[in-house]
């Protein structure tokens, strides 16, 4: 994607910085003169944040830049203070006065005065002119770039800031902290930062959220996760790297290609060959490293490094260096010729030949051409990655082995051995993709007859990855058993069983016997995975969380983090249907914790991201859930997960009122009933009950529907009945009214087949069958009230409301609103916040309508004309439409729509006379 704009249109990442310096004004304004200095590197947005400042202010505030130049001490003198006065002089109206010295710079300000007048009368002059200015009202003095001041321009700077006393200015000065000159600036900082209304902002590079928004502002779409990576990791963070790299892609343009070497090729000879020896390392190296590859050590070398320190080319990590940016480094890299390139990598893996650093080995001794090392290297590195949990590391070295595969190199494993662990690698990094392709190509080279049990495990394997992509795995295991030989008690048959039981669900009937039959395997054995799988499963379906309790006990004595993180999810899952939130969230959180400390962040913990965004979402804790939601999308989760998360971030959406966004994020689907409910809610949402109606017929018809989790299953049917009172909401008639009551009927024999899974799901039927009836919102409130769920609470109490109202029960409902906006107002559940505003006005019926405007309004909701009306009334055209006129005004609607309904609001639109 390439970009659209040059320039990000949205100020990112720097909120607290530009209120810092708005409190320096206020400072200046209230209590006398002062100075905010704003340091970073370049590129890090100093200026654009000067820029935003200088927006923000109000308009009777003067604003005033200069900048110094990168001459230095060969450009003109006091350069930034000259654009400054003549700013003030000439754009600001100031008038003329007794400026002598200034005059000779500008001569609108009258006759010049002898140069014998000196520096002392030219600085006294600024300082008048100044004061004069911000007595008339405040005034921001910007001096941008100071690194590059020449001694002039440091000197009047300094006596301003000790001189001035004319409340209202501030003098805002920026600078690079690595870059300044001869040293010469180091006492005026240090003077300014001691000063008693200075405020010391530092700039830092933006995260790897930052650098999203400002992609998405300068594509105009939001960038996708893997351009995110990319984009910030070649940037550190640098606003104006990203911009360049946004603009450019893969390739680093010539522009900022041109920018970075400029220190480096200002260099002389043996610092810009030290540099590039450097750059060959790929990132941080050591300094014993560094000096062999060089051939040098002792003050030689030392000094070498001095200035490529000094001029920020380089920077002190630890015992070694590393650059400043990892794009300087990546250009001064490409800079070497392709010899050279050859030659070094050689030199380096020489150097490491025998030290252990297999990765870095291989990196070298591949770009060297020696392909035997780099293979036993990279198999070496990839084990060791494995053991650290780096899994996409360990994936990326166990390609480069496939690649580099050569039989006459003795690893002591197979390539059969090789694509299996591949399989597994990428299983638990995450890219299930690449995995299905490792182990379809290990199956392609197994035999299944001389190999069943090899081939069965690549099988299990693949249906792993193929289940966690898009749930599609259920046939590679059942191939796998069909593979294996009819031992009952065998290892890998009560391994395969478990993970196919764990694929079939939510389809628990289908489940039950391999879960079973994978605990009374493990039982037998005594095989602690098979035993996990097996206590798992069962214990999820019995909800016995003994069960759940002694499968954490033994996986967290296996080596296998990935079913270590499989038991949190069942946690998770067990304590959101006993409707106990709380603890949903905690066996959540906890897992996600471990699995980015295991690697697993990106697989396990994306899907674990789910449950605590449902469990959040319920519980009312919608800042948190967002902000789960949001992190784990930001780790590129794979596409099953990434749905699922999605549609949950558009269910909040929703809930708080951001339709738009609600209609984006749930784009590309999700689990199928979590989709569901989603749709028929939007739908909804955006006016059309008609299109919900639609989403829940399909729903409804989807044989699944009796065989999933009836807690997964009845949500569902829920917000189908809310598009029931939807439909009669904006439509009218009696065969409306049929329709609706038949599409309740299905819903209730849906309801009907269905069992009750825990607290929660019976919470969801209590409500279900109070939309259905309109009856026993008492209990409904009272199950959610339990339960801790502010917001189904308030949607029972809001509907409780109606019915009461309409009852003629006005402080039942009038109590039961109250709560209900007290509780949707502190969730931020902005669209049932309205609908109970709405519901809490005064009655139309109490605004005086008649007898006869009741009839009329009857007929109005039923859809007909006014023609129809004066046929069904035997009153003439003209008068019915006075009647509607009437009415109208007396509901304060702008249309028939809308009077109709307000009418089945409120329950004036009954049965209309014969």
């Amino acid at each position: 994607m390439m970009a659209e704009r040059v320039v990000s249109p949205v100020f990112v990442g720097r909120n607290e910085e530009l209120s810092e310096l708005a409190a320096a004004l206020d400072t200046a304004v209230e209590q006398g003169p002062a100075v905010a200095l704003v340091t970073g590197e370049a590129g890090i947005g100093k200026s654009r944040l000067l820029a935003e400042f200088a927006r923000s202010l109000d308009p009777a505030v003067r604003v005033v830049e200069g900048t110094c130049t990168e001459l230095g001490s060969d450009s003109l003198p006091y350069a930034p203070f000259v654009t400054v006065l003549r700013r003030l002089i000439r754009v600001e109206g100031v008038l003329p006065g007794p400026y002598r010295q200034l005059a000779r710079w500008f001569p609108e300000l009258g006759e010049a005065g002898d140069a014998e007048g000196g520096k002392h009368q030219l600085y006294e002059e600024v300082l008048t002119l100044v004061e004069r200015v911000a007595a008339d009202q405040p005034l921001v003095i910007a001096i941008e770039d100071l690194h590059w001041a020449d001694a002039a321009t440091r000197e009047l700077l300094g006596f301003l800031a000790r001189n001035l006393t004319q409340a209202g200015v501030l003098l805002v000065i920026t600078y690079r902290s690595q870059e300044t000159g001869d040293g010469l600036l180091g006492p005026l900082l240090s003077e300014l930062s001691r000063r008693p209304r200075t405020t010391a902002l530092r700039l830092d590079r933006l995260d790897r959220q930052g650098v999203s928004r400002q992609l998405a502002a300068i594509l105009g779409a939001e960038p996708d996760a893997a351009t995110v990576r990319r984009v910030h990791e070649r940037s550190d963070g640098n606003p104006l790297f990203v911009e360049a790299l946004a603009r450019a892609g893969e390739r680093t343009p010539d522009s900022l290609r041109n920018l970075l070497l400029h220190g480096a090729r200002s260099l002389p000879g043996p610092a810009r060959e030290l540099l590039r020896i450097a750059s060959v390392a790929g990132g941080r190296v050591g300094h014993r490293l560094l000096a062999e590859v060089a051939g040098q050590d002792g003050v030689g070398l030392d000094a070498l490094l001095r200035e490529l320190v000094d001029r920020s080319l380089l920077r002190t990590a630890g015992d070694g260096y590393d650059f400043r940016h990892a794009l300087i480094r990546h250009v001064v890299y490409e800079e070497l010729l392709p010899g050279e390139r050859a030659r070094l990598h050689a030199r380096y893996a020489e150097a490491l030949r025998d030290s252990g650093a297999h990765a870095e080995l291989t990196a070298h001794a591949y770009a060297a051409g020696n392909r035997g090392l780099a293979l036993s290297a990279a198999h070496l590195a990839a084990c060791r990655a494995g053991g650290t949990h780096a899994y996409e590391e360990q994936v990326r070295l166990l390609d480069q082995v496939l690649e580099l595969w050569d039989p006459d190199v003795n690893l002591e494993v197979d390539r059969i051995d090789v694509l299996t662990g591949a399989a597994e690698a990428c299983m638990l990094s995450g890219d299930y993709v690449r995995g299905i392709d490792h182990a379809t190509a290990g199956l392609a080279a197994v035999d299944e007859r001389r190999e069943p049990e090899r081939a069965a495990q690549l099988l299990e394997h693949r249906g792993r990855l193929r289940h966690r992509l898009d749930a599609t795995g259920v046939s590679d295991w059942e191939r796998a058993l069909e593979l294996l030989p009819a031992a009952p008690d065998s290892v890998q048959r009560g391994r395969l069983l478990g993970v196919l039981a764990m694929g079939l669900l939510p389809e628990v009937d289908r489940a039950r016997e391999p879960f079973e039959e994978a605990l009374r395997i493990g039982r037998c054995t005594g095989d602690s995975t098979v035993t996990v799988r097996g206590l798992l499963g069962v214990g999820s379906m019995t909800r016995d969380l003994g069960m759940l309790a002694q499968a954490r006990t033994l996986a967290e004595r296996l080596d296998s983090h990935d079913l270590l993180m499989t038991v949190p999810m069942y946690e998770a899952m067990l304590h959101a249907k006993a409707g106990d939130q709380r603890r949903a969230i905690a066996a959540a959180r906890d897992g996600i914790r471990h699995a980015r400390r295991y690697g697993l962040g990106r697989s396990r913990g994306a899907e674990l991201a789910r449950y605590a965004g449902r469990s959040l979402i319920l519980a009312g804790q919608w800042d948190e859930a967002a902000a789960v939601l949001r992190e784990s999308l930001q780790d590129d989760p794979p596409p099953l997960s990434r749905q699922a998360l999605l549609v949950l971030a558009g269910y909040l959406s929703l809930l708080r009122g951001d339709v738009s966004a609600a209609a984006v994020e749930h784009d590309g689907g999700g689990s199928l009933f979590l989709r569901h409910q989603l749709l028929c809610l939007l739908a909804v949402a955006q006016g059309d009950p008609e299109r919900a109606d639609l989403l829940l017929d399909r729903a409804l018809a989807d044989p699944a529907l009796t065989r999933i989790y009836s807690s997964d299953a009845r949500p569902v049917l829920v917000a189908g009945a809310l598009a029931q009172r939807a439909r009669l909401a904006h439509g009218a008639g009696e065969g409306l009214r049929h329709r609706v009551a038949e599409r309740q009927a299905e819903l209730a024999a849906a309801d009907a087949t269905l069992g009750v899974d825990g607290r929660l799901d019976r919470a969801w039927q209590i409500m279900l069958h109070a939309l259905i009836e309109d009856d026993g919102w008492d209990g409904a409130a009272e199950s959610w009230r339990e339960l801790r769920q502010p917001y189904e609470l308030a949607l029972s109490l809001y509907h409780g409301a109606r019915a009461a109202l309409a009852a003629g029960d006005r402080p039942d409902g009038t109590a039961r609103l109250r709560e209900a906006a007290r509780l949707a107002a502190s969730l931020g559940a902005a669209p049932l916040t309205r609908e109970i505003a709405l519901l809490r006005r005064p009655r139309p019926a109490q605004d005086g309508l008649t007898e006869r405007e009741h009839d009329v309004l009857r007929l109005i909701a039923e859809g007909l004309s006014n023609r129809q009306i004066a046929a069904r009334l035997h009153i003439s055209p003209s008068t019915a439409g006075v009647h509607v006129s009437h009415i109208l005004t007396k509901l304060g609607a702008a249309t028939r729509t809308e009077a109709t309904a307000i009418a089945f609001r409120e329950g004036l639109a009954g049965s209309a006379p014969a």
